[in-house]
């Protein structure tokens, strides 16, 4: 039996569990300031005031949607049926992360994996 919840870590900010038939929509949450923050980093015109509203975003719809594992979610109702300690699907950057930090991270894409 493979788990109900698609897992989101954040460095450094826990592991945060969405039920899976939410997946696309919470992707596609996150995604929308990310997308919007590799457009500019692309065109040399992201600015650390840009980065600085867009960026939050990415943890505020993290935080109102999902459940943090081990406090909010049990682990054992996140495992899968192998593990002993929940995997993250995808890991973000710290939310803590700062504009000089993100730029060297970017590759093409953006920070969200995916």
């Amino acid at each position: 039996m493979s788990r109900e919840y698609f897992l989101i870590g954040i460095s450094g900010g826990g592991t945060w569990a969405f039920l899976d038939e939410k997946k696309e929509e919470i992707l596609d949450g996150i995604n929308e300031p990310d997308n919007e923050l590799a457009a500019l980093n692309d065109t040399k015109s992201l600015t650390e005031e840009k980065f600085n509203e867009l960026y939050p975003k990415i943890f505020e719809m993290i935080r109102s949607r999902g459940l943090l594992v081990g406090e909010e979610i049990e682990i054992d109702r996140v495992l899968n049926e192998d593990e002993v300690f929940p995997k993250p699907d995808m890991i973000l950057p710290p939310e803590d992360l700062d504009y000089k930090e993100a730029i060297l991270l970017f590759k093409g894409e953006g920070l969200v994996p995916g």
